[in-house]
């Protein structure tokens, strides 16, 4: 796909204009408070369209609609933002950095994103217990940890969604060691050795 442009990813995903431009207000923020907070590696800036906007993007299509998802480890909002803004979802962004989540508020405040919640904690100590339909992670820790966290709000329905890079296929491995779960790998069409893990039906061995 080489370096995914603005343009390229205008005419990837067929957004209307009003959702492009709260994407570009997003991306602005983000220019604006790396020097204070470093939301983001600063050589990601040159390919972020596609390795942060266009990822993000790709796993809209598994949620249905008005959903409740509970996003972990948000960082700088992705993939929540996008999908935010993309979609009538609600996402819940957990995230234990105080100066990630402020960032996270004032997109919510200057974007008027109303679909979203943001909650400065760690997953092990939230005390949210909504019957989510979803729970998301990108690059955020192992997918045997992953899973360990999500017990907690474990439903028959809930369906995880993580985000991989060329190692899901070992850490598949040694979270099968702990728990059992179906599993389906789908390839990224932002990275040719990504993964989205579909996770459910998740029980401790």
């Amino acid at each position: 796909m080489g370096c995914l442009t603005y343009n390229d990813f205008k005419i990837k995903t067929n957004l209307n204009k009003e959702t492009l431009e709260k994407l570009k207000t997003y991306l602005n923020l983000i220019h604006d408070w790396q020097k204070k907070f470093n939301l983001i590696s600063q050589k990601s800036f040159d390919t972020i369209w596609k390795r942060h906007f266009l990822d993000s993007y790709q796993i809209l299509k598994y949620f249905g609609n008005k959903k409740k998802i509970l996003d972990i480890g948000s960082g700088a909002g992705f993939p929540a933002i996008v999908c935010a803004i993309c979609s009538n979802n609600f996402f819940y962004l957990i995230e234990s950095n105080k100066k990630k989540c402020f960032f996270l508020n004032e997109v919510k405040k200057t974007i008027n994103i109303e679909n979203i919640s943001i909650h400065n904690s760690r997953i092990e100590n939230l005390k949210i217990t909504n019957n989510f339909d979803y729970i998301t992670a990108r690059a955020v820790t192992s997918l045997d940890k992953l899973i360990k966290y999500t017990l907690k709000f474990y439903n028959k329905d809930l369906t995880c969604i993580f985000l991989k890079g060329k190692t899901a296929p070992k850490e598949v491995e040694i979270a099968k060691k702990k728990y059992s779960f179906y599993i389906k790998l789908i390839k990224s069409f932002t990275n040719p050795e990504g993964k989205i893990l579909l996770i459910k039906n998740i029980k401790k061995k």
